[in-house]
């Protein structure tokens, strides 16, 4: 995601899916989603129930999403997914439409906090909403069961020097100095002042010196979890990697830190040159069924906004990414934090 990893794979870039042999390219609704966001069924679903003929392309990252819907103005896509980290970034270029939550019945059946979308955070603006959070996960921790006791409540016990040499941490500089802005207290772990920043720096070195090693993606992990002593995992690929683990039989747990756990949340989002709001509005309805979001957790382990599901209880502290006061910043000073002896 430039900021997750797929649990399906890598997106199959360009590929339509044309739902309605009989209709015309020209009349069917033009989606852009992530892989396992717009499965077959549901699309055949939706075309059944509506009569309306869908088309979709799958993405593999932001950039993608970016390319796609800045190189034609919005007028290749009517509806399309993109995180409230990026959202902001399309409002602010005039590339997606106000969305009438009116049209959209299912909206009052969401969860409780995916209700106020004000409250949300990133996906209105000016008092219209731009965005409706679908899908979601957590950046949490993994423990091993037989190794950690009792149970850890805060990221705070990656600094244990109890497990020195047994903690795997994530390679990325944006994420890691968010996250240890949460575990200082920081109520904005995304717009940090020079201080919190030096702050953070220390406490990044501090980690290091409890680190095994680093990776970068969940196979990566896992590999290393196989073949080592570890007993604590920064899941920047949350529930999808406490998956993996326990197919392979690993003894592992997940939590969300007290302090608060980075969370990415993809929207719907209904694109400036739409053709047809009211078939945009008609999708985002259908797939915010409680169906839709029940299969989507089965199928990819995220978590969906209208059913509990693992990735988060209620009483969870989900902290949404938003974009960062400055990525090339955070990325030299995480050099220099590996650099460190």
């Amino acid at each position: 995601m430039g900021l997750k990893k797929r649990l399906l794979g890598m997106a199959l870039a360009g590929l339509s899916i044309g739902l309605m042999a009989s209709a015309a390219l020209a009349e069917n609704l033009r989606v852009l989603a992530w892989d396992g966001y717009a499965d077959p069924d549901w699309a055949k679903e939706f075309t059944d129930t509506t009569g309306i003929g869908v088309d979709v392309v799958f993405i593999g990252s932001d950039d993608e999403i970016w390319a796609k819907i800045k190189g034609s103005a919005g007028k290749d896509f009517d509806v399309f997914a993109v995180n409230t980290a990026q959202l902001q970034r399309y409002i602010q270029a005039d590339l997606v439409s106000p969305i009438d939550i009116g049209q959209l019945p299912n909206q009052k059946s969401v969860l409780p906090r995916f209700r106020d979308l004000e409250a949300v955070g990133g996906v209105t603006s000016g008092g219209k909403v731009y965005g409706v959070p679908f899908c979601f996960d957590s950046i949490g921790l993994i423990y091993d069961t037989d190794k950690v006791k009792p149970a850890p409540t805060s990221m705070s016990v990656l600094w244990d020097p109890a497990y020195q040499g047994k903690v795997l941490a994530y390679d990325n500089g944006e994420h890691n100095v968010s996250f240890t802005a949460l575990t200082l207290g920081y109520k904005d772990p995304f717009h940090l002042t020079d201080e919190q920043m030096a702050a953070v720096k220390e406490k990044l070195v501090g980690l290091k010196h409890n680190v095994l090693t680093f990776y970068t993606t969940a196979d990566e992990a896992q590999q290393i979890y196989q073949n080592n002593d570890v007993a604590l995992i920064w899941a920047n690929y949350g529930q999808q990697q406490v998956k993996a683990l326990q197919k392979v039989g690993a003894h592992v747990a997940y939590v969300n830190p007290s302090e608060g756990a980075l969370a990415w949340l993809d929207n719907w989002v209904i694109s400036k040159g739409v053709r047809d709001e009211a078939a945009a509005e008609k999708w985002i309805d259908f797939m915010l069924s409680k169906k839709v979001g029940g299969e989507l957790s089965e199928r990819t382990g995220f978590g969906n906004t209208v059913t509990e599901t693992d990735s988060a209880n209620p009483n969870d502290k989900l902290v949404w990414l938003q974009l960062v006061e400055d990525p090339l910043k955070r990325s030299d000073m995480w050099n220099e934090v590996k650099a460190a002896p």
